[in-house]
């Protein structure tokens, strides 16, 4: 599955087209898709993106309906209607639609936000103030990131390589 880590800021041209990052393109190769699935996100002014590997594993996922709430089937099939595949040229770009780029307020740059199995596509000053937003709530409730540890069966003692 591909995995999409770190911010980048890159221009739009004209013409719509935008640059994907490298590091995301590189998470995408061996795809059966070469390119991105877009589609608005309904709780924040962005675009949610990610492989086509990450929608495949989603309608998979919608075979068994018992696992999901009517609500969460709902905006499945919500996602799925108003995703579009975003092929990639050969500079590595892909061309964003209108109504994608409305959705977003986004015109002549874009963050790419990279959230692991997924990234997210933002005007640059319309991300600040959500991650403001998200850094303020966890401080205010004492919350941080715990990342699992590494399995002591999998972990190679010190000076072990």
């Amino acid at each position: 599955m591909a995995l999409f880590l770190s911010t980048t800021v890159n221009k739009v041209d004209k013409k719509g087209r935008v640059s994907v990052p490298a590091t995301f393109r590189a998470s995408l190769m061996g795809l059966s898709f070469n390119g991105i699935v877009a589609f608005p996100s309904h709780d924040l002014g962005a675009i949610d993106a990610c492989g086509i590997d990450r929608m495949e594993a989603l309608s998979a996922s919608l075979d068994d309906p018992d696992q999901y709430s009517p609500e969460e089937l709902e905006l499945a099939m919500l996602a799925f209607a108003e995703a579009e595949q975003l092929a990639l040229d050969n500079d590595g770009r892909v061309v964003l639609p209108r109504p994608l780029a409305d959705h977003a307020k986004i015109e002549d740059r874009v963050l790419f936000v990279g959230n692991g199995p997924t990234f997210q596509m933002w005007r640059p000053e319309n991300y600040d103030g959500h991650r403001k937003t998200i850094l303020g709530n966890a401080e205010g409730k004492g919350v941080s990131l715990r990342l699992r540890p590494i399995p002591a069966a999998r972990r190679q003692p010190r000076g072990e390589s």
